[in-house]
């Protein structure tokens, strides 16, 4: 096994891949932003929330597809190779991963990969409110169904949940991942995005409170992290306060938890 790899040391090299997706980006004129944790921290912490141990992206999709595309013919970086669910066993959507290390999420099953940064698409929603919910049931079910699939046996976060996964860990392997993920981006071409009104990632998203006014998006700013600035939506506040309530905030310290995965460098 390689060397450990600390907190600390974690989010220098996501930093470090974020610098590099962002100019990469800026090279090819693809618009992106600062999302979820990453957003709050940007504007209440200037950097990383203190718990929080990832970096997360959203890009529209015209420019999360082209963004697909150019990698295949030009990395982003010399150590860096971005994935999806078409190359791995892993999530719905982007990663940009360090290929000098080596990372195991705790609670679901992925090929082991390396330290990442995540690339959400941000798909559009029909105008009507009553297909916006149906499409968000239809995104929700396939979301455990992927937990369920992915699970690894022996752990749980609670003794009884342990049990349950166990019992049921070999009708879960009956269930195709790449199926799961194929569903969540069959929704996502429905409603093409830059003929919505509303916006939301479909893949992978807090649904339902995450649906939002793509107007959200049409504004850029800057946004500080870690010493770096990076592309933040103008209308980003609007659209955390639909997430999260009042991220200004500071969460009870029961509340502050960490993504669960270990890392090591290679040998």
């Amino acid at each position: 096994m390689g060397r450990k790899i600390s907190d600390i040391e974690v989010g220098k090299l996501e930093l470090e891949i974020l610098i590099k997706f962002a100019k990469y980006c800026e090279k090819y004129n693809l618009r992106y932003f600062l999302a979820y944790g990453t957003l709050i921290g940007s504007i209440r912490h200037k950097g990383f929330i203190p718990w929080d141990n990832d970096v997360d992206v959203v890009m529209p999709r015209p420019d999360y597809d082209q963004f697909m595309k150019l990698v295949k013919e030009e990395n982003i970086g010399e150590y860096f190779r971005v994935l999806d669910y078409h190359d791995v066993h892993t999530f719905p959507f982007a990663k940009v991963i360090d290929t000098r290390t080596k990372l195991s999420e705790k609670y679901l099953i992925t090929d082991t990969l390396g330290v990442y940064i995540d690339v959400f698409p941000l798909d559009g929603m029909p105008d009507n409110e009553k297909k916006r919910k149906r499409l968000e049931k239809k995104a929700a079910i396939y979301y455990k169904l992927y937990a369920f699939a992915n699970y690894r046996f022996g752990e749980g976060s609670t003794k009884l949940k342990k049990f349950v996964k166990n019992v049921m860990y070999p009708f879960s392997r009956l269930i195709s991942s790449k199926w799961i993920c194929e569903k969540l981006d069959k929704l996502c071409e429905k409603y093409p995005y830059d003929q919505s009104e509303f916006v939301t990632n479909i893949v992978w998203g807090y649904l339902p409170s995450e649906c939002i006014s793509k107007e959200v998006f049409e504004a850029v700013d800057e946004g500080e992290f870690e010493g770096h600035f990076f592309k933040i939506p103008k209308g980003g506040g609007k659209w955390l306060n639909r997430i999260y309530g009042d991220y200004m905030k500071l969460p009870p310290e029961e509340e502050r938890i960490i993504h669960y995965f270990e890392a090591e460098w290679k040998e």
